[in-house]
């Protein structure tokens, strides 16, 4: 007897319509998984708290000078902290800008250093496993952003990150239209370094590169900025260094409450 087509039909159709057991899994499991960070985020020390820096200082800077027909500088240069924390712990944050005139198309290069010679342990901060310095390395500087704030690693009460101001220094990463590299060479966790390298000179005008890097310390702030430009053949340095001046620090600012879970994705 002939089969029914009808009936086959039926019952192909009953069979594609069921959603396969593996694919009903898949998507129970990725609800759990929401639900588990989404609880995560209201356990103690897993969000982070946004702070304001509880002193900001001017350091105070050089005049430029001249590299050949060029120029060159450092200025805008600012020491930020916090108060230590319970275990005797602080943040603080260096930043400033290198201004560079090739008034040519001779190729630039830049390289600044900044070190932390705090008396007790030091290092540069951390978020997560990234560096807490901007800007990263990037062979398109220009198309780089500038976050918010980032968060970095710091026991604050029930909380261990904190998340910090970055544009209150920094607006853009340069302002220049001029081709330029930035890189970092490698890693010391006692000072942060940058290399500029603007193949074509600074274009039309001077080329204002910011930069911001922070450290972690146990003792009272210091250190030393030293920058080197370079126009074709000509070069030149410039040292500038910083300390604390209000000792101890204190917190006299009440922070906000726990906010989120910072952004990481602008460090290296």
């Amino acid at each position: 007897m002939p089969e029914n087509p009808s009936e086959n039909n039926s019952a192909d159709s009953g069979e594609s319509s069921r959603i396969p057991r593996l694919a009903i899994g898949v998507v129970i499991l990725g609800v759990i998984a929401t639900l588990a960070i989404y609880g995560l985020s209201f356990l103690p020390g897993s969000g982070s708290l946004e702070v304001e820096w509880d002193t900001v200082e001017a350091i105070e800077f050089p005049a430029q000078k001249d590299v050949g027909q060029g120029s060159f500088g450092v200025s805008r240069t600012t020491l930020s902290a916090l108060a230590p924390n319970e275990d005797g712990l602080l943040l603080y944050r260096v930043a400033g800008v290198v201004r560079v005139d090739s008034k040519s198309r001779l190729p630039v290069t830049v390289r600044c250093d900044v070190y932390s010679r705090s008396d007790e342990n030091t290092r540069i901060a951390r978020s997560s496993r990234l560096r807490a310095a901007w800007p990263k390395p990037s062979e398109e500087l220009q198309a780089q952003e500038v976050p918010e704030t980032s968060f970095a690693k710091f026991v604050f009460g029930d909380t261990k990150k904190v998340d910090l101001p970055i544009r209150d220094v920094v607006q853009r990463y340069t302002d220049s239209t001029a081709s330029t590299l930035v890189d970092w060479p490698g890693y010391n966790e006692f000072f942060q370094s940058w290399i500029w390298t603007m193949k074509d000179g600074t274009g039309v005008g001077a080329a204002n590169l910011p930069w911001v890097v922070i450290f972690e310390a146990e003792d009272r702030p210091k250190g030393n900025i030293k920058c080197r430009g370079e126009i074709g053949a000509k070069s030149t340095v410039i040292n500038i260094p910083f300390r604390q001046q209000e000792w101890p620090i204190t917190d006299d600012q009440p922070n906000a409450e726990d906010v989120g879970t910072g952004d990481a994705s602008n460090v290296e």
